[in-house]
């Protein structure tokens, strides 16, 4: 397929606006790579040159007359989304087969509208998981209804004040020390069994694990510079949800 320079370009500005959106889910840097060169190669380019790493995706392009093409877009890698993903995965298989032109491309990229999620759902998500890991430990019913009532007050930090898209690190803090906070005050009150049943429930809201073996795999994977970037941050959190609960037990544990 022949383009011209101002339709080279504007595919590849197209190419990196799906990887950005790649990154967002959560995807490894190797995946994203990969992805983006099948739709270069499937548009005619010869030897696509794609670096992804969390921040940043850097792509140069050969087209049949011998001329390159190179772009840069600053990606931020924001928590996992596998649902997401998959929508990714099939927009860009369909890409590949189709190869829409340039134009039809960049509609298809900009008309994309990310659905609306649905906050009842997601609170209860949070609620079943808390109190089901609460009780799982070892928590009573009692325990685990309580982690269950404090993962609302994690759903709400999450997803009304928007204190992840800030700064993960200073919202997993703010999150932990609220969550123990609450556990405190509603245990000072006698509703609970095992202060610390309820805190592991909600303490497994925040856990990087996901975060922390996508880490390893992208070292494995030989992206050392992504898998450092993920496991130091994945370390920042583990300290942060520490800090946040041992924060509040010091000001609170012996005051309620």
């Amino acid at each position: 397929m022949l383009m011209n320079d101002k339709e080279c370009e504007l595919f590849l500005e197209n190419v990196l606006e799906l990887g950005k959106r790649y990154i967002s889910t959560g995807a490894e840097a190797k995946r994203v790579e990969e992805a983006l060169s099948r739709i270069c190669i499937a548009y005619g380019f010869e030897s696509p040159e794609i670096y992804a790493v969390t921040s940043l995706i850097v792509a140069t392009i050969k087209s049949p007359d011998g001329k390159h093409y190179t772009q840069s877009v600053r990606a931020w890698a924001g928590g996992t989304d596998l649902g997401r993903l998959e929508e990714l995965n099939a927009q860009i298989r369909n890409i590949c087969k189709t190869t829409p032109d340039v134009y039809a491309f960049s509609d298809e990229i900009k008309s994309y509208e990310k659905p609306k999620p649905k906050p009842i759902i997601k609170c209860i998500g949070y609620m079943l998981a808390a109190g089901g890991f609460s009780v799982f430990f070892g928590g009573s019913v009692l325990d685990g209804v309580v982690s269950a009532l404090i993962a609302i007050a994690i759903y709400f930090m999450d997803y009304n004040l928007k204190l992840r898209n800030i700064n993960s690190v200073l919202y997993t803090f703010t999150a932990s020390f609220a969550s123990g906070a609450l556990t405190l005050l509603v245990a000072h009150f006698g509703f609970v069994d095992n202060i610390d049943m309820v805190m592991i429930g909600d303490i497994m809201l925040l856990i990087p694990g996901l975060l922390l073996v996508n880490a390893i795999k992208e070292m494995l994977n030989r992206d050392i510079v992504t898998g450092l970037y993920r496991f130091v941050e994945a370390v920042f959190v583990a300290v942060a949800i520490a800090g946040g609960f041992a924060l509040s037990v010091l000001l609170l544990g012996g005051v309620l």
